[in-house]
């Protein structure tokens, strides 16, 4: 059973035209792909279509849907997290202390807090 949070968040995505890749009992897992843009397409095929018979414009699409799909992890967290609460230097995600990985953003958060001190 999901949360009430997390059921939503998953709702405004799917409005948004993300569509749901995997799901475990506590994250679901979003992608977000494109094919590309209108004009790229047009210029690819300006460039390709006497050698490529099209050919070229099905690549390029296919390219930009493998390489340029966002995703998207979202976590069924039950309650507030225990121990000291700290956030992650990259994107300001609460994250428990001694966790090694951000959530939100997969940064390893050692690495991550060293680069703060130094700075």
């Amino acid at each position: 059973m999901r949360s009430k949070r997390l059921q939503q968040e998953i709702d405004d995505l799917v409005a948004q035209g993300w569509r749901i890749e995997d799901e475990t009992r506590d994250r679901v897992v979003m992608v977000d792909r494109e094919y590309g843009s209108l004009a790229s397409h047009v210029v690819v095929a300006l460039l390709t279509i006497w050698w490529t018979l099209g050919l070229g414009n099905v690549a390029w699409g296919l390219y930009n849907y493998l390489t340029r799909s966002r995703r998207r992890v979202l976590w069924d967290d039950e309650g507030t997290p225990t121990g000291k609460v700290i956030t992650c230097p990259e994107c300001d995600a609460v994250v428990s202390e001694g966790a090694r990985y951000c959530r939100a953003c997969g940064v390893k958060l050692a690495d991550a807090m060293a680069e703060d001190e130094t700075a």
